[in-house]
């Protein structure tokens, strides 16, 4: 059975759509575009779909990806196009690559994670120091940097699967840094693998350049 690797976008209020209901978001609309997916077997069938790591809702995401095992219309489903124009608000496929059967699945290549933060109260520098406090040797790059923005801090984490931002954040409210996530703009701006000082997926880097995301 095919598989079609996407990476895709999720801005304004597609942000606050949650982990667990985006596979509800692309089978809806492989439904709209006549794209048959593949379903798994046993008594509650569902479509065969992995994503990245999770997010919480509120995060801004620039480049994340989601691997879909499709029956018919490979050539339809590879398509960003056929997919964009039955996407809700707020979500876009960037790319659509394509993908061995023999492929390392999105856990291997989704090794790496870089954030942009910016906090509400001003404070960038303390908020950089607590973030390198609270990951340790897993931050591989953590900047202050200046943007259109405003100051904000620049962070590239490894192991995004296991080192969640939503546990920081917590531990930020339970601190009495913020009175809760309101208080951060926090964008992901890239998943995949660290190579040459930054967060690269794997056959995607013409997509940071056209899309803005460096």
């Amino acid at each position: 059975m095919p598989r079609v690797r996407l990476l895709y976008e999720k801005r304004g209020g597609a942000c606050f759509v949650p982990h667990v209901a985006l596979a509800t978001v692309f089978t809806r609309a492989a439904a709209r575009a006549g794209i048959t997916l593949h379903l798994t077997e046993g008594f509650s069938p569902h479509p065969r779909m992995s994503f990245g790591p999770e997010l919480p809702a509120g995060v801004v995401a620039l480049c994340e990806p989601v691997d879909v095992r499709v029956r018919e219309y490979p050539e339809r489903s590879g398509d960003e196009r056929v997919w964009n124009d039955q996407m809700p608000d707020g979500f876009r496929v960037l790319r659509s690559l394509p993908v061995a059967e023999d492929a390392p699945a999105l856990g291997k290549v989704c090794r790496a994670a870089h954030y942009r933060i910016w906090p509400r109260n001003g404070r960038v520098e303390e908020l950089s120091s607590r973030l390198a406090g609270h990951y340790g040797e897993d931050v591989l790059d953590l900047s202050v940097e200046d943007s259109d923005r405003g100051r904000g801090v620049s962070l590239a984490l490894a192991n995004p699967a296991a080192n969640g931002i939503g546990g920081w954040v917590r531990a930020l409210v339970a601190s009495e840094f913020v009175a809760g996530w309101q208080d951060l703009c926090i964008v992901r701006t890239t998943l995949g693998l660290w190579e040459e000082g930054r967060v690269k997926f794997p056959g995607a880097t013409e997509i940071y350049h056209q899309e803005g995301i460096e």
